[in-house]
């Protein structure tokens, strides 16, 4: 590895290097790992939380929005599809047995 000319990129590599020990040292520390998992499992209940409030004010979800975006994409490629086949003109359709006119009465 070549080493940093500028006093900046010297600050870097060792800012990189301290960031790195410190987080090896603190995921060797129990106290530490602890506290973190307390605090996703707070996260997601919170997360739990706000979806509840969102859905009992009838405002979608970010889920729920992004899966509305794609339909509504889906759909706008389907129109955009339809409108580019060349229109033809619609066929007659063969009268059936039903529809053809009624036969003269017999005398």
């Amino acid at each position: 590895m070549t080493k940093p000319t500028s006093v900046f990129d010297r600050l870097k590599a060792r800012g990189e290097e301290v960031l790195t020990q410190v987080s090896a040292e603190l995921m060797q520390n129990p106290h530490f790992l602890k506290a973190l998992q307390a605090a996703m499992l707070g996260k997601e209940k919170l997360d739990q939380a706000v979806a509840r409030v969102l859905k009992q004010m009838n405002i979608p979800t970010r889920t729920e929005f992004k899966k509305a975006l794609h339909r509504i994409e889906a759909l706008e490629r389907e129109v955009a599809a339809l409108k580019a086949k060349p229109k033809r003109a619609p066929r007659k359709k063969a009268a059936g047995p039903a529809e053809q006119a009624p036969a003269p009465p017999a005398e």
